[in-house]
């Protein structure tokens, strides 16, 4: 435990793979989704001869999109069943409660 006290990023996530797996793969979505914005602002100018062109790139677009919310399921159903199966820390006892003859 002593790499959550580092206040060496890479060092952090170096110790947690899959946390630095998704955020890699949201970087990767949103630049693929600014790169297809960007082409689709050029596309704008050739008129109907880019509608193939569009149609494809609208298709990979719904495709990265529902990859997108795949993964984000995936890592919420892997979060939740971490939690479940690991608690955290105990909370302390309870004091006892007062007798009644006191």
């Amino acid at each position: 435990m002593k790499h959550l006290q580092t206040r060496n990023p890479f060092l952090y996530f170096w110790h947690h793979p899959r946390r630095t797996g998704f955020i890699i793969f949201n970087v990767i979505v949103l630049l693929l989704l600014a790169g297809w914005a960007v082409a689709v602002n050029s596309l704008s100018d050739d008129g109907i001869g880019a509608l193939p062109n569009l149609m494809l790139g609208y298709t990979g677009i719904a495709l990265v999109a529902v990859g997108w919310i795949v993964g984000w399921i995936a890592w919420a159903i892997m979060v939740t069943s971490r939690h479940a199966r690991h608690p955290g820390p105990a909370a302390p006892p309870a004091p006892p409660a007062p007798r009644a003859d006191q």
